[in-house]
């Protein structure tokens, strides 16, 4: 046992050079863990996945996935949705997770995630406290108790959000509850020792200075330009400038008419505090904006910035303002609408920037209004960055269905050409060559391990002396190092005609689904388009994921001619 104990020390020395498996640690931790906090902490997690990982040298860490403060009711997680992209681009094949729990506590959505999308990818799945191995012929043992876990996950959330929210309302009730610091109003910092907000000397006097303003009868539009242009931080600048908040979007950000709009009417300004503008009806569901009769008012809960003459003023000026855009006629909506169906699609290709939708209102009351995009960056500037970039949705789709009514002409061809690359002599004895390198390498190096292990033996017995060992173990690890990589080499290279017909057996597909529609749909947009950029004067460039399928089967035919060749 002990000379075996050895030899395996010596061939866990090789294990980093050979191919491994890569993996993903992924780690989550949210309220709902209160009561489990210590266990389910980062850093426990964290320790949990190495010490794992240890003991299986043949799992290699490619990178460490967290989510710190996002529920498990729902994968709309950052780190998760990362996680998802490297498991679909072949960076990662395995994922490392403390228990079921971590990777999400809905039920329904978790077992589809376990059971179906991870084997459709071809994604091995451990989770360690649960004994669970996807690979491991145990496997459909420890999977007959997961759904219970996962039902359990899924009631323990539940029950402890129903708890916090209890314990959330009755803070509110008794003025007791404070949000995060950044959902403090514009004026105001975060007082958690007393319960309360208190003034912020920098930015109270700007929320006075705007109130005024508006009193005086200025329009939002020329309030935030006025800021604007004397360099007040809006907000969320401001937060960032802090280091109250730390995305990159708040850096550069301006005022804009909204920010103004929903200063000037809001009741925290003269004391009141005022709590459910935005709630979920229940755990995992999505937050949704509520009317004045559902929020929770608490009155002289802090000190007021502005007096109640002044506000009730300000508010006599937004009543005229409302009264009179209502004697405007309400547009018909638009004949078409586009705008989920490129939601995220298009970039604006001076600055990078996202573009977002808007409609467009005609003069005439009886012609239908149009959904339109124009540059984030330029929006949301107040018009003092970028430019607009401004096109209509029936350009970008226009240009969109032509690009692909030209993908379904050549996806014949492309059928056509596959089978016939399948079919040449040169690919077939391509394929044969390699299967037989590459049997003959892995058994030169199983040989090879094979007398590292009766080298280590022979200096056990004494057959051989430490001088000898050391000379044959630097002459064994040479070659060995050697026959790792050429099995890798031409592992990816048997790999290499399989990958290529896979990726025009996706596109093929993806068209003929395309060309059997009656319309676009998102799903297939998804799968055919890569990403839609805007230049000036309406010039569309439609990035597409599978652009040139001619290309990727001409690359392979090369890469055989070099090896034939060789």
């Amino acid at each position: 046992m002990a000379r075996k104990s050895r030899v395996q020390v010596l061939l866990e020395r090789f294990v980093e050079d050979q191919i491994l498996i890569p993996s993903g640690l992924y780690i989550r931790l949210s309220d709902e863990d209160e009561e489990d906090i210590e266990t389910n902490s980062i850093g426990n997690q964290e320790k949990i996945g190495r010490h794992y990982l240890v003991e299986h040298p043949d799992i290699t860490l490619v990178e460490t996935y967290i989510d710190n403060g996002y529920t498990g009711m729902n994968f709309n997680r950052p780190a998760f949705l990362k996680m998802m992209e490297d498991l679909r681009s072949g960076k990662i094949r395995c994922v490392i997770i403390k228990d079921i729990s971590r990777l999400g506590r809905h039920f329904v959505l978790t077992s589809e995630l376990v059971e179906r999308i991870f084997p459709q990818m071809q994604v091995r799945l451990i989770s360690i406290n649960d004994d669970y191995d996807s690979d491991e012929e145990s496997a459909d043992t420890a999977s007959l108790t997961l759904p219970l876990k996962m039902v359990m996950n899924d009631y323990y959330v539940k029950d402890i959000s129903g708890k916090i929210r209890s314990s959330i309302c009755a803070k509110i009730e008794s003025g007791e509850y404070l949000p995060s610091a950044g959902s403090i109003p514009y004026g105001y910092v975060r007082n958690a020792e007393k319960n309360t907000y208190d003034i912020d000397p920098e930015s109270a006097k700007q929320v006075v200075r705007i109130y005024e303003m508006r009193a005086e009868g200025m329009k939002f539009n020329a309030i935030a330009k006025q800021l604007n242009a004397e360099g007040v931080p809006c907000p969320g600048k401001l937060r960032f400038l802090r280091g109250i908040s730390k995305a990159p979007k708040y850096e550069n950000a301006e005022w804009i008419r909204g920010t103004i709009r929903k200063i000037t009417n809001d009741e925290a300004y003269i004391g009141h505090r005022i709590h459910g503008r935005v709630k979920r009806d229940k755990v995992g569901a999505e937050k949704k904006r509520r009317g004045p009769e559902e929020w929770s008012v608490i009155e002289n809960a802090h000190p007021a910035i502005i007096s109640t003459e002044l506000f009730e003023k300000v508010q006599a000026v937004n009543e005229r303002e409302l009264g009179r855009l209502s004697n405007y006629h309400k547009q018909p909506d638009p004949e078409m609408d586009f705008r989920k169906l490129f939601h995220g699609k298009l970039f604006c290709a001076d600055c990078g920037s996202a573009m977002s939708a808007g409609k467009g209102c005609p003069r005439s009351p009886d012609k239908p209004s149009w959904i339109y995009f124009d540059c984030n960056n330029y929006r949301y500037s107040n018009h003092s960055r970028c430019n607009s970039h401004y096109i209509r949705q029936e350009t970008v789709m226009g240009c969109v269905t032509n690009l692909l009514n030209q993908q379904v002409k050549i996806a014949g061809d492309i059928e056509n050409l596959m089978q016939s690359l399948q079919r040449m002599p040169s690919v077939s004895s391509f394929q044969n060559k390699s299967e037989q390198s590459l049997m003959s390498t892995v058994t030169k190096r199983r040989n090879l391990e094979g007398k590292i292990e009766r080298l280590l033996e022979d200096l056990s017995d004494g057959l051989i002396d430490r001088e000898q060992y050391m000379y044959m173990k630097r002459r064994y690890n040479q070659q060995l190092t050697k026959l790792v990589e050429e099995e890798k080499q031409m592992r990816d290279r048997t790999e290499a005609l399989k990958r290529v017909l896979d990726e025009a057996n996706e596109w093929v597909s993806a068209v003929r689904k395309y060309a059997a529609l009656p319309e676009l749909s998102r799903e297939l947009l998804d799968l055919l388009v890569d990403s839609i950029i805007v230049y000036d004067h309406k010039h569309i460039k439609v990035n597409l994921k599978y652009a040139d399928p001619y290309q990727i089967m001409e690359s392979f035919l090369r890469e055989i001619e070099v090896v034939e060749s060789a």
